[in-house]
């Protein structure tokens, strides 16, 4: 079950670096367990230094033991690698899952179908069962779920190169056209002709004002409205720099600059900020891949003044080594605030990133703690 935490921001003191190893990681350092490298890494609070569970240093005191869920996690908390294990190298296992991901590319990029999980493991000397958890648990998605995602990728890539709508889903990989239509909407925001022409035939009716909020601390708001609801709200100083970041969306639809039309939105926006329940509705255009959409309907999930890290957002999607994904599909929000990207931080509690600056993320977040 996902953990409720006090918002780090306004806690009294900074929240404690790792966890304790439940009674599995434990029996698998006391072990030496290769097979959970990958999974996780433990720090030792006395030497601040940090191994893989298949280290054969010496077994440190059990609550001495921290957990943490990658090595950007425990050097943030102030542990150094362990030179007798390397943890910041890749180990073998992820070797062996390189040559899988690898072969799933090449296919693809051939315009070939996606290499069979029994395929997959022949090239990386692991059985295919196997090969599933730890492809999952290395990357964030399953070894399928990654040809699909790479396969949408060289589908975005030929339509804005140009090509045919017909060469272009087939050269990624896709074996039939009508499964593209039917997710197209999901996938593309649109149809493949249209996202070809860079959203040519969509209309977006665009405002730009500024945010009442915190004295202007959110600085101005661009809304672009799509008829299906709100498809980008971006944050920003100057009218030029978002209109280039809603333009690199939306390269080839049609904006059609209307300030008014906008005003119900920054109003219910600041109301929204202030904890006032927002007096105009405001629909959701979201346009992103299925993994995206689940990421942003798990943010827009966690309660006011609250926050969780990427990894315990991945639990809650039943994904529990796709906190990486997690933080990818943050980083792809263009609704600001409406989607709340800003209530995910990194397992240690630091802010992480956030696409319009850090001082804006902690202005939301103070301000969602204090009420």
């Amino acid at each position: 079950m996902t953990q409720t935490r006090q918002n780090p921001l306004t806690a009294g003191k900074p929240p404690l670096a790792g966890k304790q190893p439940s009674d599995a990681e434990f029996a698998a350092i006391r072990a030496n367990d290769a097979r959970q490298d990958g999974r996780f890494l433990y720090g030792v609070s006395s030497t601040r230094i940090f191994c893989r569970p298949s280290c054969t240093s010496r077994l440190p005191k059990r609550e001495n033991i921290r957990i943490f869920c990658d090595q950007a996690a425990a050097t943030a908390a102030g542990y150094r690698p362990c030179k007798r294990c390397r943890p910041e190298t890749l180990p073998d296992a992820d070797k062996r899952l390189e040559r899988a991901r690898q072969l799933i590319d090449a296919r693809l990029a051939a315009g070939e179908p996606a290499p069979s999980l029994t395929d997959l493991g022949k090239a990386a000397h692991i059985s295919p069962t196997h090969l599933q958890r730890l492809f999952a648990a290395a990357y964030g998605l399953s070894p399928r779920a990654y040809a699909e995602a790479r396969r949408v990728e060289l589908l975005k890539s030929g339509l804005k190169q140009g090509a045919d709508v017909t060469d272009a889903i087939y050269g990624a990989g896709f074996g039939a056209p009508s499964r593209v239509y039917e997710k197209a909407d999901r996938w593309l925001g649109m149809t493949p002709a249209d996202y070809r022409r860079g959203g040519a035939g969509l209309a977006l009716t665009v405002s730009i004002l500024p945010s009442r909020f915190g004295g202007g601390r959110l600085g101005h708001v661009l809304v672009a409205q799509s008829p299906r609801g709100i498809a980008a709200l971006l944050l920003g100083e100057t009218d030029a720099s978002m209109l280039a970041e809603l333009q690199a969306e939306f390269p080839a639809a049609r904006l059609e600059r209307d300030d008014a039309a906008g005003r119900p939105v920054v109003a219910a926006l600041d109301d929204l900020l202030a904890g006032r329940k927002p007096k105009a509705a405001l629909p959701l255009d979201l346009r992103g891949t299925a993994f995206q959409i689940r990421v942003w309907q798990a943010l827009a999930a966690i309660p006011r003044g609250e926050t969780r890290s990427y990894r315990e957002i991945a639990i809650a999607l039943g994904e529990p080594k796709a906190a990486r994904a997690v933080g990818s599909a943050c980083g792809s929000n263009i609704l600001g605030v409406l989607v709340p990207c800003h209530r995910a931080l990194r397992s240690d509690g630091g802010l992480g990133g956030y696409r319009w600056g850090l001082a804006r993320k902690q202005a939301i977040l103070e301000a969602e703690a204090a009420e």
